[in-house]
């Protein structure tokens, strides 16, 4: 792929990738200018690609992939100004889940350890109740979700980020 190509589809990756992280989630403190959540999202992007992704170039443990969706809740900690408090764990993961899974499907990043937890694979794996992923505040939810996918996906020989990628279905919810 060119590189003027592979760009633009970052472009529009970052774009789903914050659209999906933050819906629903009202992150942004009342009367926050476009420009600076501009400007978060792009300082947001450049931490995540310069600093988290990195790690994804080889194999991550589920520790690794914790550690690393703290840290991008911990460095929005800068952003007061702009956010009503820092991003939770639900929203880290899946900014970060999102992402991985974009860079992995264009083949830029190897397979991610998990996948985007949100209502539509909670639906899917029939978990009840369902958790709210942008209000968790701790990783023991996210990670049952993701022992509950890897029991069905060692049942399909599958990887969790595999098995979430094949029964995704936005359009069943």
């Amino acid at each position: 792929m060119q590189t003027k190509q592979q760009a633009f589809l970052i472009e529009e990756i970052w774009m789903l990738t914050f659209g999906g992280a933050f819906q629903h989630s009202g992150i942004y403190k009342a009367n926050t200018k476009e420009r600076e959540r501009t400007y978060f999202r792009n300082m947001l992007r450049g931490y995540i690609e310069h600093t988290v992704l990195d790690n994804y170039k080889k194999e991550v443990t589920d520790q690794q992939h914790i550690e690393n969706i703290i840290a991008i809740c911990e460095y929005t900690t800068n952003f007061e100004e702009v956010l009503k408090a820092p991003i939770n764990i639900g929203i880290s993961q899946k900014l970060l889940n999102l992402a991985l899974k974009y860079y992995w499907c264009l083949g830029i990043l190897p397979e991610p350890p998990h996948f985007p937890v949100d209502r539509i694979i909670q639906l899917k794996i029939y978990k009840q109740p369902l958790v709210n992923w942008t209000q968790l505040t701790c990783t023991d939810a996210y990670m049952q979700i993701v022992k509950d996918v890897r029991v069905l996906a060692k049942k399909d020989n599958q990887s969790v980020a595999h098995w979430e990628l094949v029964n995704f279905d936005r359009r069943v919810v």
